[in-house]
């Protein structure tokens, strides 16, 4: 086993596990964690004989999304190598050469979602939430989703800064599958597991890569690359909305 210190990977069998292991911390994602979860799929590809990766968290949340208490006092130099890292990691899970099951037992906010929605098969427990929070952060998250649940759906999401239950996302086609418990999220994620296991890894290679290029022709990475957030970076409302939260308070927006 591998450990980092925001999670580790260990194989059992022919499952590569990457575990988020930071639940004091909610799994909050920092520079950090994304260069761990870089190197952890790094790993994870460089097996041989891990074919099936499947991505959980410890805790109660699968992950908070983007550690406030950091980006709130970051550099202009951290925010720019965070949002790098970010973007690699979430690209890196879209575009790895073995399949990626996301087991999210807990909510997945924000980069969570970005994360979570990144990998190819999605089971999520009845009462985890998915959301876009960044607009209450002074942030944009732009068109994230559109393509994937229409643009009304994604507007809730990103406009309002919603929370979307498990049971709702799979109605919507954000996630793949609702369960009600913790024996259920097992079963979906061994069942699907053992269906990849019996199919021939080089088909579910160029079918990972087919569907990465059909997903950049429609415009998804550019979406999620797209630096619009730059525009916000040193808004006031942006610091506003920042120490806020770190004050425990209700921000108070001025529109500058």
């Amino acid at each position: 086993m591998a450990q980092y210190e925001c999670m580790f990977y260990r194989r059992d069998g022919q499952v590569g596990n990457i575990v988020f292991s930071r639940p004091e911390r909610r799994n909050a994602t920092d520079d950090q964690f994304y260069k761990d979860l870089l190197a952890c799929l790094d790993e994870a590809e460089e097996d041989e004989e891990c074919r099936v990766i499947v991505i959980s968290a410890q805790g109660p949340v699968f992950c908070a999304g983007q550690n406030l208490k950091f980006t709130s006092t970051a550099t202009p130099k951290q925010s720019a190598d965070y949002s790098k890292y970010l973007r690699a990691g979430w690209d890196r899970i879209m575009r790895h050469p073995k399949p990626i099951i996301a087991r999210v037992h807990g909510d997945a906010l924000g980069g969570g979602t970005y994360l979570s929605t990144r990998c190819d098969l999605i089971v999520a427990k009845k009462n985890a939430r998915f959301a876009m929070r960044e607009i209450a952060a002074g942030e944009t998250s732009g068109g994230a989703q559109m393509l994937t649940i229409g643009k009304q759906r994604a507007a809730e999401m990103n406009l309002l800064g919603r929370y979307v239950y498990a049971d709702e996302a799979e109605r919507w086609g954000l996630i793949n599958k609702c369960v009600e418990t913790d024996e259920e999220l097992d079963a979906q994620v061994n069942s699907w597991v053992e269906q990849m296991l019996n199919l021939p890894p080089l088909g579910l290679r160029q079918t990972k890569a087919a569907a990465a290029f059909a997903l950049d022709l429609a415009g998804f990475s550019l979406l999620s690359q797209a630096n619009f957030g730059a525009i916000l970076r040193n808004t006031e409302d942006r610091q506003e909305a920042k120490r806020a939260f770190v004050e425990k308070r209700k921000p108070v927006f001025k529109g500058r």
